[in-house]
């Protein structure tokens, strides 16, 4: 068995375009050379699509289009090839979300998806924090939290992976000629 290769970090010190700002809660994800990231929070959601080329070493705001989501902090974003999905996340303070959008990076195209109704339960409940994972052709989302509270104001939150929560674990079917959106639910 070969030696695994040792890693090293190294900080890059030169670069250029417009550099996001500091955040937390965004999500990023590597399309072959290009690391995009979104959302995130630092005195406001942040809602850009900010790029970073590795090989060019350069920072640029694609002109995005279509259904574009609001800002939101500490979503589920996943990368299926060159399509990202975006499910939930805070909106603003109190207020979570379970929408779902997709990004076709190769186009810079938002879209918002409208997922079949379920057959039995409910579909999932906004919320922020919640894993969302790829895995072959499915993506799995579980946990988070919820706001108990209809009053944003006043924020109640409430772990969303509990037994009041019906939903355990979300499927997403995703087709790669058809970018509709089933979902399967258990209990």
């Amino acid at each position: 068995m070969a030696a695994p290769s040792l890693l090293n970090w190294r900080r890059v010190s030169s670069f250029t375009g417009p550099v996001p700002r500091a955040r937390h809660g965004h999500r990023a994800v590597a399309i072959r050379e290009l690391m995009i990231i979104f959302g995130g929070g630092n005195e406001g959601i942040a809602d850009e699509l900010h790029v970073y080329n590795t090989v060019t070493n350069q920072w640029f705001l694609p002109a995005v289009r279509g259904d574009i989501p609001p800002g939101c902090a500490a979503h589920g974003f996943v990368c299926d090839g060159t399509r990202i999905l975006v499910f939930g996340g805070m909106v603003e303070y109190g207020r979570y979300s379970n929408e779902l959008y997709e990004l076709q990076a190769s186009r810079w195209l938002w879209k918002k998806v409208k997922p079949h109704p379920p057959s039995s339960g409910l579909p999932p409940c906004p919320r922020l924090g919640h894993s969302f994972s790829l895995y072959g052709n499915k993506c799995y989302l579980f946990g988070g939290l919820a706001n108990e509270s209809e009053d944003s104001n006043n924020n109640v939150p409430r772990y969303a992976h509990s037994f009041s929560d019906q939903m355990l674990i979300l499927w997403f079917r995703l087709r790669t000629l058809i970018s509709s959106v089933f979902i399967y639910y258990k209990g």
